[in-house]
């Protein structure tokens, strides 16, 4: 178990602008040599693998949960959760504990949609499956969630959102795109936000959609489109959370960030690989550092060699798997490899 590949099932639900496509984490396991099985919502026979990863949202899987359900515990596979969609602050970090939510949300909730994915339903979500026993490892991203689950009780493992190259690298283009905020904008907060710095006088480049066609950046073309842009800002869904990703794409590719201030942010240090910044002193903070690229190319080269060289996602599915191969020891002392167990819808 210590040296030989891992057989990883891995449970994805791509958006439609990625469909076809592998996530990150099944790219890089597939990179260091273990064996990758990519489904969706699909209950089958798991014993000829050793972990059933489940990427994002344990809640996007109902019909493998109801599957695992109706198998005995000791039969069921080694589950492993890599979290990473927003939950609740922690209560130490003074942030609001309520945030309003927009209509989708709203109606994703009323209708019971496993696609639902607001703070709330996240954490209910969450703390239901704990305390059935779903999950075997459970990974919260960033030291904000690690918090949290702590706070809640919960045995859970920090792992960041890294860079692969994938998500582009310097390519040297003119950078003529003064501000983009790239996401989704259904948020009222962010509405609001956004009109905000536009009265302000900030001529903000607003990109992003979950389908392919126009206002979608997705492959060489975002890689090119962030290489064209000085600052990327980060407004938040919800008050103090980091955006990880959109952290990471931005630094990998030489653009600065300017986020509202994030509550936990490491690995990311503000002033160093970021720029916080109040909503009311956005603006000002903006355009001092359009004025001044010298100062702009400083935080852009300390961000890109973060990532790029220490925030990998190499080095996070490294931790995740030595993880993993510790529990699946502990595992095969106590529960010899159980026989097939059919499959019922």
């Amino acid at each position: 178990m210590e040296d030989r590949p891992l057989s990883f099932l891995i449970c994805d639900r791509r958006i439609p602008a990625l469909a076809g496509t592998w996530p990150t984490v099944a790219k890089v396991l597939r990179e260091m040599g273990h064996s990758i099985t990519m489904i969706e919502d699909e209950p089958r026979d798991y014993t000829s693998y050793d972990v059933m990863l489940q990427w994002g949202n344990p809640g996007y899987y109902p019909k493998i949960r109801h599957h695992l359900l109706s198998m005995p515990k000791d039969k069921r596979p080694f589950v492993a959760v890599m979290y990473c969609e927003p939950l609740p602050p922690p209560r130490a970090s003074g942030l609001p504990q309520w945030s309003p939510l927009n209509m989708a949300e709203i109606g994703k909730i009323l209708l019971r949609d496993w696609r639902a994915t607001d703070i709330y339903t996240n954490a209910w979500s969450l703390r239901k499956m704990i305390r059935e026993g779903m999950i075997d490892r459970l990974f919260v991203i960033g030291a904000e969630q690690e918090e949290y689950a702590a706070e809640q009780g919960y045995q859970a493992w920090r792992y960041d959102y890294g860079y692969h190259p994938s998500f582009g690298n310097l390519m040297g283009l003119e950078r003529d795109v003064d501000v983009l905020f790239i996401g989704e904008t259904r948020p009222r907060r962010r509405r609001r936000l956004l009109d905000q710095l536009k009265r302000d006088g900030i001529d903000v480049t607003v990109r992003g959609s979950w389908h392919k066609g126009e206002g979608a950046l997705w492959g060489e073309e975002r890689t090119k489109f962030f290489n064209r842009t000085k600052i990327v800002v980060h407004l938040q869904r919800y008050p103090g959370k980091v955006a990880a990703k959109r952290y990471v794409l931005a630094m990998a590719n030489g653009a600065m960030v300017i986020s509202e201030p994030p509550y936990r942010p490491e690995p990311f240090v503000a002033g160093e690989h970021f720029v916080s910044a109040t909503i009311g002193s956005m603006p000002e903070v903006i355009r001092h550092y359009l004025a001044h690229p010298e100062e702009r190319d400083i935080i852009t080269s300390a961000a890109h060699r973060l990532v790029t060289e220490e925030v990998t996602w190499r080095k996070t599915m490294e931790g995740v798997v030595s993880v993993i191969r510790s529990a699946l020891t502990d595992r095969s002392r106590l529960h010899p490899r159980a026989p097939a167990i059919p499959v019922s819808y």
